[in-house]
């Protein structure tokens, strides 16, 4: 963080103090004669790294206010620049401050006008600033230092006069709404505490005669005048200060003020101006007059730091990557390191569980043939779903016949018994062969009597089951109807649950 320095410039001399955090320390004091601006130059080249800020401290300055349309862009810029050169012909140093729009009409905005009229004074210094190429933020006054950190001493939003003391004199600056309105100076001879309290008198009296003339201030009203003074000499301002129908004065402890705005030196009498010096280096006013060509380096150390800031934050923002991929680079060690015992540990559990399995004399890779020629032989085996479920959609149109026991096999031809095993089947013909179910069932007892029921309803089911791909033949029948065989009743009523009707039927169907 670059150091801030504050030069104060009253009319003959310039003082530069030193801030840093909260305290101020007065390092040298330069006339305007030669001599003087050597010796500040040297000053300059000595501490060319710091901010300055140069404080104006003269009553060489002018205010004026004015309602102007509301305008944008360009054409105020150059209303702006056309009214500065009307009121304050022949100055580099002014600028315009925006005190906000009226509520009614045609809500005009109130501008205020403020230049130091007399430039030449600065003159010598600012040559000087810009020959050391030093880093100045700009030129300010007493007044704009005051329209910072007034209104929070104040805290108000009515008219009200602030009056302050400093080398030069006593101050008299107007608020309104919490914006400056104007301000002036007047010059102290002995600034003796007599002398202080008759100019604060006398000041306020003329200032309230000046806002009632310019209709700043309602007729009838009064006008709050606040004095900042040393809390031991109010006592003794309060006999020539004293309120009546127009002016109400107040007074506030400058020492309070100071320690509210975090001022850590001490103050020994009223003179404000440590407490404006600090103002300004901690809360710097956004107006200053200096032109855009004085304050070249300002902006060029604005730019360095800019960068500076984002470099230092891209290197901070770098460091946090590389410390989060270290930490993922740690982990993912820790990771690999318990991945390898625990594979460690499952190889020692397999290799335990393949000692004590039984030894076979077949090696791994017959061992790998072995199971995938049964995994081939397995998906060559044909399923026995299709056919069942059709055999079941056949028993469930015929209900009065009830499946006793099947019997599902494979063989070479259609005529094999259940003792023939199938022959082995010749490569590259996996649809050679035949799918052969017997299946016993039986009739209903009540069919018993009825020979030519049972053999009616067996044909029926035997031809429901018949397709062209399916061949249906029938193995027993529950009587002999050969014609050299003669034929049995069964009509006992009272036959048992062994005599009711039989039959078979082998149903095959090719693969």
């Amino acid at each position: 963080m670059a150091a801030k320095r504050i030069l104060q410039a009253d009319g003959t001399s310039l003082t530069a103090h030193c801030w840093k955090a909260g305290r101020i320390k007065v390092e040298a004091e330069f006339s305007n004669e030669p001599a003087g601006i050597e010796a500040l130059a040297g000053y300059l080249k000595k501490h060319r790294s710091s901010l300055f800020y140069l404080l104006a401290d003269t009553a060489e300055e002018g205010f004026q206010l004015e309602d102007l349309p509301y305008v944008q862009g360009g054409d105020r810029n150059a209303l702006l620049k056309r009214r500065l050169g009307q009121y304050f012909y022949n100055t580099p140093l002014s600028l315009t401050v925006s005190l906000g729009r009226a509520k009614d009409g045609r809500r005009d905005e109130k501008i205020l006008f403020a230049a130091l009229t007399r430039a030449e004074i600065f003159t010598p210094w600012l040559d000087a600033l810009r020959e050391a190429e030093a880093i100045l933020a700009g030129v300010y006054s007493v007044p704009l230092v005051l329209a910072e950190c007034g209104p929070q001493l104040l805290d108000t939003d009515e008219p009200v006069l602030l009056l302050t003391l400093s080398r030069g004199g006593v101050r008299q600056t107007f608020f309104d709404q919490r914006k400056l309105h104007f301000s002036r100076l007047s010059q102290l001879a002995t600034r003796s505490i007599d002398e202080i309290g008759r100019a604060c008198a006398n000041d306020s009296a003329k200032i309230f005669q000046y806002l009632v003339a310019q209709r700043q201030l309602p007729r009838g009203s009064a006008l709050r005048s606040v004095i900042l003074a040393e809390a031991s000499q109010i006592p003794a301002l309060q006999g020539y200060c004293q309120s009546g129908q127009d002016i109400h004065f107040e007074y506030a402890d400058l020492g309070a003020e100071a320690r509210k705005l975090r001022l850590k030196d001490t103050l020994g009498d009223s003179n404000a101006e440590k407490l404006l010096i600090h103002c300004l280096a901690s809360k710097t006013p956004t107006d200053q007059f200096a032109p855009a060509s004085e304050t070249r380096f300002h902006r060029l150390w604005r730019i360095r730091s800019a960068l500076a800031s984002a470099g230092w934050l891209v290197f901070a923002a770098c460091l946090l990557f590389a410390g989060k991929t270290g930490l993922r680079v740690a982990e993912l060690r820790d990771q690999t390191e318990l991945t390898r015992l625990a594979t460690a540990e499952d190889g020692r559990r397999y290799n335990t569980i393949l000692e004590g399995l039984p030894k076979i004399n077949l090696s791994p890779d017959n061992l790998r043939a072995l199971i995938e020629r049964h995994e081939t032989l397995q998906k060559r085996i044909p399923a026995m779903e299709p056919l069942l479920v059709y055999l079941s959609q056949a028993l469930n149109e015929h209900p009065r016949i009830e499946l006793a026991r099947l019997v599902w096999r494979m063989a070479d031809n259609p005529d094999a018994t259940a003792s023939a095993a199938p022959g082995p089947r010749p490569a590259g013909a996996p649809g050679s062969g035949w799918v052969v179910v017997e299946i016993e069932a039986q009739l209903p007892l009540v069919l018993i009597s009825d020979q030519r029921a049972q053999l009616d309803l067996i044909d029926k089911f035997a031809a429901r089951l018949r397709t062209a791909q399916t061949d249906v033949r029938i193995l027993n029948r529950p009587f002999d109807i050969e014609s050299d065989k003669p034929l049995r009743s069964t009509g006992d009523a009272r036959a048992q649950g062994a005599d009711v009707p039989k039959f078979s039927l082998r149903i095959t169907r090719p693969l």
